[in-house]
């Protein structure tokens, strides 16, 4: 619906979708949300960032890096992003969040991304709450989306410190290749994950190409 709205509308960014529910909540290549809709927040958010067609990536990471910065700015637990997709509890690793961002190119640029959030609210019954929560992360977004106007290394860097997937070893599903094990070393200047192998070879993944992602130590 947001990404329609973007298209057809011309919708601004930072417009906002808030979904009640969702019949079929589906997020990258496919992967369901299996948190029942009477405990999640979903929404979805229209951002149109000053970013080269070639950095299609970063959307996805500044949505999960603004997702985290919201749920502490509004008093939650602490948290960590974990490429490409995920905010994680920082204790125990389990899945608070899931971010997809849904992005239209025009001739060399970004020319709308819509960061679609789904977030785990299982115990929080107040609807202020769940209120909060939305005008704290939508406030991350705006501010880490104007931050993109001075290019992409800053917002990169705080997520680079918050990404929980950083120096370890991990088994990856790759489209179409299927399965590769290697050291996640950092993330690249255009949102890529760069991965290291056993031998030093150096490969730079998107988030299209990843299935799914095991960390193994």
């Amino acid at each position: 619906m947001a990404l329609g709205w973007a298209n057809l509308e011309q919708a601004p960014s930072g417009a906002t979708v808030v979904v009640n529910h969702e019949v079929s909540p589906i997020g990258r290549l496919g992967q369901l949300w299996t948190v029942p809709s009477s405990s999640t927040l979903a929404f979805a958010v229209v951002l149109r960032p000053a970013l080269r067609a070639e950095e299609a990536d970063v959307p996805w990471l500044v949505g999960a890096l603004a997702v985290a910065d919201g749920i502490e700015a509004a008093g939650g637990s602490a948290v960590r992003t974990a490429w490409p997709d995920r905010v994680v509890d920082a204790q125990d690793g389990s899945t608070r969040a899931s971010v997809r961002a849904d992005v239209q190119l025009g001739p060399g640029k970004v020319r709308v991304a819509v960061v679609t959030v789904r977030l785990d609210v299982t115990g929080e019954t107040d609807p202020a709450r769940r209120d909060e929560l939305l005008h704290a992360i939508a406030a991350q977004l705006d501010q880490r989306t104007d931050e993109l106007s001075e290019g992409v290394a800053g917002p990169l860097a705080v997520y680079e410190k918050r990404c929980s997937t950083l120096g370890h070893n991990l088994k990856l599903r790759l489209v179409p290749r299927g399965e590769m094990r290697a050291h996640a070393a950092a993330v690249d200047p255009l949102g890529r994950l760069e991965l290291r192998s056993s031998t030093g070879m150096v490969e730079h993944v998107s988030v299209n190409q990843v299935r799914g992602v095991e960390v193994l130590a």
